[in-house]
């Protein structure tokens, strides 16, 4: 999923995704110098909630990862 720019956020889209990717994808925003505020509205989540979602520790890892390094 591909957001584009900031003010196209599909809460939807981002809801369907495994949640370490969801986590991911509002970090991204957040270092782009968004704000609560602006992240917060058009997925309709609270402060608390946007909070926790971003400092969710879950790591994404794509399938796959590290297949065949052994053999670098």
């Amino acid at each position: 999923m591909i957001f584009g720019t900031p003010a196209s956020i599909d809460a939807a889209g981002l809801f369907k995704l495994p949640l370490p990717m969801q986590a991911e994808g509002v970090r991204l925003l957040f270092e782009i110098g968004r704000t609560v505020a602006h992240v917060s509205a058009p997925l309709g989540l609270s402060t608390r909630q946007m909070r926790a979602l971003a400092e969710s520790e879950d790591v994404f890892s794509r399938g796959g990862d590290g297949i065949g390094q052994d053999f670098q």
